[in-house]
């Protein structure tokens, strides 16, 4: 199982624009899809609010999903899943123009879509910027940093992240792109792409 700290924050703006910090790889290509595309991630936390920040560089970059909780995952799409207790799990997916679709359950099939109200408090901040976007035949480097307060994690009765050992992964994935694509940062074992395996997620402390 994949294990890492999620760093404590006392200056988001200067940990977001910290280029130095250790990535940690969305390199995990379980099926073989032909791709070039290469991400990682970083992840921190305050008493209020989980930061994440993605790094992509990839061919053909598009996004045409501008709604909540449009299909996000056929674009350029970044995706976090975060279990609480083992058992249910947060789908939170970004295509590269910062949309955004949620979930909440304990399988693909049994799953919850979260309100609008509760999407609309998390703040992207896409390098691309929030309009449509096709970019063919050349690499393309972009990045998006993610803002998700506590209260997005409805079920949860959090005070603070500190403290709390969670299973997480983290994926890259383009399902209408020219060359689709599924990595995730901890390896998935079964035959046919699916992300929504919590067996396979990994571990992430907020130490």
């Amino acid at each position: 199982m994949n294990k890492i700290l999620a760093q404590r924050i006392d200056n988001v703006q200067r940990w977001f624009k910290d280029l130095m910090q250790a990535r940690n790889p969305i390199s995990n290509n379980n099926w073989n899809y032909e791709s070039d595309v290469k991400a990682d991630f970083v992840i921190g936390y305050d008493k209020d609010n989980l930061y994440l920040k993605f790094y992509v560089q990839e061919s053909n970059t598009k996004a045409v999903n501008t709604k909540f909780n449009e299909p996000v995952y056929e674009d350029s799409c970044v995706e976090f899943f975060i279990s609480f207790d083992g058992k249910s799990y947060y789908n939170l997916e970004f295509n590269c123009i910062g949309n955004v679709l949620g979930g909440y359950g304990s399988d693909r099939n049994n799953r919850e879509t979260l309100a609008p109200e509760l999407i609309e408090k998390i703040s992207t901040r896409p390098s691309l910027g929030k309009n449509r976007i096709e970019i063919i035949d050349r690499k393309t480097d972009w990045n998006q940093e993610v803002v998700i307060p506590k209260e997005v994690f409805k079920n949860e009765e959090l005070n603070s992240f500190e403290g709390l050992k969670t299973t997480c992964n983290f994926y890259k994935c383009g399902d209408k792109q020219v060359f689709p694509h599924y990595l995730s940062w901890s390896p998935i074992k079964v035959e046919n792409p699916d992300f929504h395996l919590p067996e396979f997620f990994g571990e992430v402390v907020f130490k």
